[in-house]
């Protein structure tokens, strides 16, 4: 084996250790009028999906859920059973669920957050602006304290001529507040100055 394939099995090895036995998980209620309650659950072997069936609340019975159990390898080629969680989840949870089942995974959002952090402290501002608006994790990592408070988001992301075009509002608030904290820190340290220069010269 070469070194380039080894390295390159090495990191598949490493990456594949940051996957929980749980990959993805959502639930919701059918679409009206149907009241059935859907869970589908993708570990790194199957796809489960269960079905709680609403009865009439005045026959008080206790609702017990329809499990649907599949490998993943039986779930690519179930045309059948893709359609019916496409039509639940909508497509592009289908899509996702697929892709799961190829292995095709979204690493980078499993990655633990204080190393997240160190990669998003190397991004320009307008990757940060990007990067931020892809879901829902990145975007509170990138609106962090832990994000801001880093010496090198606060030398690039607090410059004067950062845009707000195109930013979210939530990162819009975090790089005003940031700005201001620069200003009021700015202040401080030129009254700090003018102190201890009265002093030297008495």
């Amino acid at each position: 084996m070469k070194v380039s394939e080894a390295v390159c099995v090495s990191s598949i090895e490493i990456m594949s250790s940051l996957l929980s036995e749980c990959l993805y998980e959502i639930s919701q209620q059918a679409a009206p009028p149907c009241k059935d309650y859907h869970q589908l659950t993708v570990t790194q072997t199957q796809v489960v999906f269960k079905v709680w069936r609403v009865s009439c609340p005045l026959r008080h019975e206790k609702p017990q859920p329809a499990e649907n159990k599949k490998s993943h390898t039986d779930f690519l080629q179930d045309s059948h059973a893709q359609g019916h969680i496409g039509r639940v989840f909508g497509p592009h949870t289908l899509d996702y669920v697929v892709n799961l089942c190829w292995h095709r995974y979204d690493y980078l959002v499993r990655l633990p957050d204080w190393l997240l952090l160190n990669i998003l402290s190397f991004l320009e501002w307008a990757d940060i602006k990007n990067i931020s608006q892809t879901c829902k994790r990145l975007q509170q990592l990138c609106c962090s304290e832990g994000f801001w408070a880093q010496g090198t988001a606060g030398a690039r992301y607090g410059k004067s001529e950062v845009t707000m075009e195109g930013v979210s509002p939530t990162l819009q608030r975090r790089l005003v507040v940031f700005h201001r904290r620069q200003v009021l820190s700015g202040l401080a340290q030129q009254q700090h100055s003018k102190r201890k220069n009265s002093v030297w010269h008495l």
